[in-house]
């Protein structure tokens, strides 16, 4: 789809992410010369209307949300057989990604982010809208640390209980509520439930559930109180372990009642009000490190300031000390004015010589030495005279001298930064990127998964190519590692509908098989192909069991006693058994050879040879009797 140009207006650059049910490309709106994201519908969900009315709600609910932490909605639309959503270009990893690097995370950085996605999710609550899949994998967060909510794929209106099935709503097994994971029906309160649990993993680098099964996973949501984030990770502060906790109650009355109470509560985790006994401290904090590249403008609301900008707070002095330092600070000024004169004079003096004290050519002059040396010539003042000793009078210089006259200072050009074009590195090498840059720029390399670029070759630069760039700058390339591969979870046994959500939300795409199973119950997973790991987007087949059943086998020809034998075996039931003569059997089979046809053999059945059916299903067989 590279290169395709959607309605005139949006093209398709490059692929950058995929899903259970859509493909995201990094694209350029022609007409407003901007970068978007182009999500499209996948091929075989687009003829499923049930698929589209789920795109294109998710669309349209999307475009009616304008909050500062969730992924914007430009357009929805249609064009040359395409479902397309165009969306907000955000430069960033998604949350997922960056635990795997970067955690656990400081307690900083984790409230950092989770206090926006709480915000979003107020805003989103307030207009009777329920996420239903809040997961690390839908929160973006770009290089200045602000946090997007995407993805309202399975979204649904708090009124709206008819767009989709029983059981088809609930989001990812390990973010998952306990009502969800029950079969009720979501709402805020089981948002901020997943929330929480986004939350836990920020911290701790785990998930509180975890088991063989995604069913095993649910019923944990449900039944099992999570391990204390503390105990995975000993420098959670009580007060920030406690809002987790509160985050994932099991009864949703337990726990935060709005998303902005929960963002309050995050973002004042360290300032509880102060008591009448509390003392403030006098030594500077530390400053704490952030996972997240700390922002430049950081969205409205209240935030903490950073510790080392906080001034330490002091008793103020008991009265009687305050009168002494109020003396004491008079007397300082004083005496420091008096000794600021006493210098001022001995300078003047020193410039002016004798005529500062009236003398003519009459009076008596001392007389100066007739070499002076630098040390004769300046007067240091000691800082420690008192007024009844006698001061020196200062020696004047041989030869006064005018004071040069100040030249003025004239300001020096900066000059103009040297411009470049960057060149096109993409699908390059690294080597092959540096030698082409040489040492106009510095290059900074960061790995990314990629299906469409192979492993090695840079996928995209910032700046693009062409860009003007200063000497000295950085360009920044990111460079295919490959395909993401993630563990395909244990799927077998449990109905297949649960398992195809279970893959799709990891993005894999499923497609079905039918297999007979002796042991399985009809609609059970029996196994999937492959059953280890994948690359994300990669199809999964999931071999679904269609029951205890058996194939017909074909026994035609064959003796009629050995024939009834082979059918009993393969399970059914053998009901009626017909001969039949010649003449009959010519009548309805042309071309039949009574003569090299052998007598007692197989020639109709009343199921067809390879049908697969039930298990104990009956068939009538006739057989050829020469006699008859």
């Amino acid at each position: 789809m590279q290169g395709i140009v959607l309605n005139g207006r949006y093209r398709l650059d490059q692929q950058i992410g995929e899903g259970g049910m859509a493909v995201v490309f990094h694209g350029q709106d022609l007409l407003l010369n901007r970068q978007v994201a182009v999500k499209i519908l996948r091929e075989q969900y687009a003829s499923n209307d049930g698929f589209l009315k789920r795109f294109e709600r998710e669309g349209q609910l999307a475009a009616g949300l304008s909050h500062p932490n969730i992924a914007s909605v430009y357009d929805v639309g249609s064009d040359q057989g395409l479902q397309y959503i165009v969306m907000e270009y955000i430069r960033g990893p998604n949350l997922k990604e960056l635990i795997r690097k970067q955690g656990p995370f400081s307690v900083d950085g984790a409230v950092f982010i989770i206090a926006q996605v709480a915000s979003a999710l107020d805003y989103a609550h307030q207009r009777n809208l329920v996420h239903r899949d809040i997961k690390p994998q839908n929160i973006l967060v770009d290089r200045d640390g602000n946090a997007k909510v995407v993805d309202f794929g399975i979204a649904k209106g708090l009124q709206d209980a008819n767009l989709t099935e029983a059981g088809t709503g609930m989001g990812t097994v390990h973010y998952v509520s306990p009502e969800q994971a029950r079969g009720e029906p979501a709402t805020p309160a089981s948002d901020l439930y997943s929330t929480g649990i986004v939350l836990y993993e920020m911290l701790t680098r785990a998930l509180p559930f975890n088991a063989d099964t995604p069913v095993g996973v649910a019923m944990q949501h449900v039944n099992t109180p999570p391990p204390r984030p503390s105990s995975l990770n000993p420098s959670i502060p009580p007060p920030v372990e406690a809002i987790v906790l509160r985050s994932i109650a099991k009864n949703p009355d337990d726990r935060y009642p709005t998303g902005a109470a929960l963002e309050t509560a995050l973002r004042h985790w360290d300032s509880p009000p102060p008591t009448h006994t509390q003392v403030m401290a006098t030594e500077p904090a530390t400053q704490v490190r952030r996972e997240t590249v700390p922002p430049r403008s950081r969205p409205t609301g209240p935030r903490r300031p950073p510790p080392s900008a906080v001034p330490p707070r002091r008793r103020p002095p008991p009265p009687d000390q305050a009168r002494r330092d109020e003396v004491g600070c008079a007397t300082w000024l004083i005496g420091s004015a008096l000794l600021f004169g006493v210098i001022g004079f001995l300078v003047l003096a020193f410039q002016f010589g004798p005529g500062l004290f009236g003398n003519d050519a009459s009076s008596p002059t001392a007389t100066p030495d007739p070499t002076p040396t630098e040390e004769a010539a300046e007067i240091v003042p000691t800082p420690t005279l008192q007024p009844d000793e006698p001061t020196a009078t200062p020696k004047p210089e041989a030869t006064p001298t005018a004071e040069p006259t100040p030249t003025e200072e004239v300001p020096t050009p900066t000059p103009e930064p040297e411009l470049a074009q960057v060149p096109d590195l993409r699908n390059a090498t690294v080597a092959q990127a540096e030698a082409s840059i040489g040492d106009t720029w510095n290059l900074a390399v960061i790995d990314e998964y990629s299906d469409s670029v192979a492993a090695g070759s840079i996928i995209r630069q910032e700046p693009e190519p062409t860009t003007s760039l200063a000497d000295g700058e950085t360009v920044t390339v990111f460079v295919s590692i490959g395909p993401q591969f993630v563990t395909i979870p244990d799927v077998r046994g449990i109905p297949a509908g649960q398992a195809r959500q279970s893959l799709e939300s990891l993005g894999f795409a499923v497609r079905e098989s039918l297999e007979a199973s002796t042991t399985l119950a009809e609609g059970s997973v029996i196994r999937t192909n492959p059953d280890t790991s994948a690359a994300i987007g990669s199809e999964i087949e999931l071999v679904v069991s269609a029951g205890d059943l058996v194939q017909v086998p074909d026994v035609y020809g064959d003796n009629v006693i050995e024939a009834i034998a082979t059918l009993q075996n393969a399970g059914l039931t053998v009901r009626n058994v017909s001969p039949q003569s010649c003449a009959f059997i010519s009548q309805r089979v042309s071309g039949f050879d009574c003569d090299s046809f052998p007598n007692g053999g197989v020639v109709s059945a009343t199921l067809d040879w390879g049908d697969v059916v039930r298990r104990g299903a009956t068939i009538d067989i006739a057989y050829f009797d020469e006699s008859l």
